[in-house]
């Protein structure tokens, strides 16, 4: 340290006093970890689950979803103490890999193919990328629709996709996700929204679009970097159902299902999904549409894979990383970064710390077997 400030001094280099950032991300971590007992205080389960599961390191819904009163917990990564570790281990990345803005300008830059970004809305005002003039919300509806035939508004930064929709316009009828909808009806929404983007519809692969049409079913892996650079530790495909409708999400009571994915091959296997009490249901067809799920190969999955490991290449500090691809008959699509990631719908289908790089990993930041 010395020679390096002898260094700064010599060629009158401003000392960087904020570079660390140690206080700023201890208070966050600390935040996230109180925020996380308060959330679990306020769930649903019992005293006696409660003195079951949290001595282990879990949350009760985590006990009953892994079923740890007849598994071995100390395969699973734990809930506590993560959200502390959670926040330092990507640090002041977490905020670029969460805003799907942003991500998308270093998608761009790393040659990584994304959703087209079309413009946003900022207090309910529309927004134009390339310049153009959007006072109007009318007006910027019929701009994007002449670039995209469906519309997705997205928030810049969300998790669970948590108010996201798709507009459209079928014969001069708008639609939001697929409702028929009047343009005042449609402004009076938009102009109530802040911090969005607005992004073309992309068409889903026809392996996805025969297994669940009616939601994007999307690619999720978890990508964590060593000393040895970005590794695959687990990846599944969610599809969507009635229920989860009109995401794909995997939640216990959503309806979405969660197949895992062979990481060598891209084969699925046998989808979970639960049950409005948490309970995990076995499919190997897709329950509504009985179109096969389990043996199905994903097209493109090493393409995608690739694209992952590009963008975390594109993102020096950001270790571990939950990545969302929607698949396409040509290729892929990033959708968003999730950081840092619930663990919940890779370890349900197997525990992480049975893959012995993956518990090097998280033993090096402080989370492991107990």
């Amino acid at each position: 340290m010395s020679g390096s400030g002898d260094l700064f001094r010599k060629f009158s280099i401003e000392s960087n006093k904020r570079a660390t950032g140690d206080l700023e991300l201890t208070i966050r971590s600390r935040l996230r970890y109180l925020r996380s007992w308060k959330n679990e205080l306020a769930s649903d389960g019992s005293w006696r689950e409660r003195r079951r599961a949290w001595p282990l390191g879990f949350r009760v819904a985590t006990y009953r979803l892994l079923e740890l009163d007849r598994r071995d917990h100390t395969l699973y990564v734990p809930d506590f103490p993560l959200p502390r570790p959670a926040t330092r281990m990507n640090g002041f990345w977490n905020p670029i890999i969460g805003n799907k803005l942003v991500l998308s300008y270093v998608a761009q830059a790393a040659g990584v193919p994304c959703p087209a970004l079309l413009g946003a809305l900022v207090h309910g005002r529309p927004y134009s990328f390339d310049g153009t003039p959007a006072d109007d919300l009318a007006a910027a509806l019929e701009q994007w629709t002449q670039t995209a035939r469906r519309l997705v508004f997205r928030p810049h930064w969300s998790g669970a996709a948590e108010g996201v929709f798709s507009v459209d316009r079928e014969s001069g009828q708008w639609r939001i996700n697929d409702q028929p909808a009047s343009i005042t009806e449609l402004t009076t929404l938009l102009r109530a929204l802040h911090r969005y983007l607005v992004t073309e519809w992309v068409e889903q692969a026809t392996f996805a679009r025969r297994i669940y049409s009616r939601t994007p079913n999307t690619l999720r892996v978890l990508m964590l970097r060593d000393a040895d650079g970005p590794f695959v530790a687990a990846a599944v495909h969610r599809f969507g159902s009635s229920r989860s409708f009109p995401v794909d999400n995997f939640h216990a009571g959503r309806g979405g299902l969660g197949a895992p994915v062979d990481m060598a091959t891209g084969r699925l296997g046998a989808a979970l999904g639960a049950d409005a009490n948490g309970r995990m249901m076995p499919f190997t067809h897709h329950p509504e549409t009985n179109e096969r799920i389990e043996g199905v190969d994903i097209p493109h999955y090493h393409a995608a894979i690739d694209g992952m490991r590009r963008l975390c290449h594109a993102l020096p500090e950001g270790v571990w990383v939950g990545w969302d691809a929607l698949m396409t008959d040509d290729g892929y699509r990033i959708l968003e970064g999730n950081s840092p990631p619930g663990l919940h719908v890779w370890q349900v289908h197997e525990p992480l710390l049975r893959n012995a790089r993956v518990a090097r990993f998280f033993a090096a930041h402080g989370v492991g077997r107990t």
